[in-house]
């Protein structure tokens, strides 16, 4: 068995709530520990520049720095580490 964490809960992203049963569920391990990340979609897998945030945003729990996806938008780079400590509390 593995934890379940709902990464839109974690942010106050609740703005779309759907069944989770029409969510995807991602395995991630970071030190030897596995969650599984509940996550509206899967965009696909791609190598990005990792980016600071700036000082405004360099202590949010969870988020390693930023990236210009390939259409313009900027697309926040999760630390996995960061996303556990958060959901434990």
């Amino acid at each position: 068995m593995v934890p379940v964490i709902r990464v839109n809960n974690m942010y106050n992203n609740s703005s779309q709530k759907k069944p989770i049963w029409d969510n995807l569920v991602v395995v991630v391990e970071s030190k030897e520990e596995k969650r599984a990340l509940l996550i509206d979609e899967l965009l696909g897998k791609d190598e990005y520049v990792i980016k600071s945030l700036g000082s405004n945003l360099e202590d949010v729990k969870g988020i390693a720095g930023g990236a210009i996806l390939a259409d313009g938008r900027v697309g926040l780079i999760l630390d996995i580490h960061g996303v556990f400590e958060v959901a434990n509390g």
